[in-house]
């Protein structure tokens, strides 16, 4: 992996090569959302620095395999078992920073994790996604990846005021240099889990 050893972020071709392909992942079909040839998005932050309460936009960031700050390159992907959709899946994203705002990420999602346990996290109605929330945001133990690991389970909300599906899903959040992958599974049918060959295949190749 090219090593930001000056503290800037890869650059967009460099973070392309670290994505998962379905060689890495026997298995699994591989869709990429953003990056590798597809538009990425900067305009989301907006989004995420409007969410309430302000205390947890990280969590609610993460949650869009994103964060509050700008970034230098990002691949988002959807990995899926090919022989079960509703169980080994994945949304995948890496993001690449300079490595100090890399590492005030993973500060900022430690402290926001510590303050929004019983939060209705949600964006500002003026903003794309608005219907979309999540609450119960419960920080669980997880070590031995990267150099910095956080991971939380939460509950999905669709619709205004809960109205709408509650459905559960667990993030992992890894940064390894100025480099955070950020993983998430949702499943309305049972607790959700992030297949671990995924989490390994893609760590492999960014360590």
């Amino acid at each position: 992996m090219p090593v930001s050893a000056t503290g800037k972020g890869l650059d967009q071709k460099d973070l392309d090569r670290l994505a998962l392909t379905a060689h890495d992942v026997p298995g699994y079909t591989v869709d990429t959302v953003t990056g590798k040839g597809s538009p990425v998005d900067h305009d989301v932050l907006t989004t995420y620095r409007a969410v309430t309460p302000a205390p947890c936009r990280p969590v609610y960031a993460a949650a869009g395999l994103g964060s509050l700050h700008d970034f230098t390159a990002e691949v988002t992907q959807d990995v899926v078992s090919a022989s079960d959709d509703l169980g080994q899946h994945a949304s995948v994203g890496l993001t690449s920073y300079a490595l100090a705002d890399a590492r005030t990420v993973m500060a900022e999602l430690r402290s926001a994790l510590a303050k929004c346990a019983t939060a209705e996290i949600r964006p500002s109605a003026a903003h794309p996604g608005a219907g979309l929330g999540y609450s119960s945001a419960q920080s669980r133990s997880v070590s031995g990846y990267g150099d910095e690991t956080l991971a939380f389970d939460a509950t999905q909300v669709v619709g205004d005021g809960g109205t709408g599906p509650s459905i559960p899903c667990t993030v992992l959040v890894v940064r390894q240099d100025s480099t955070i992958a950020t993983f998430l599974s949702l499943n309305p049918i049972q607790p959700p889990a992030i297949p671990e060959d995924v989490v390994d295949a893609q760590l492999k190749k960014i360590a």
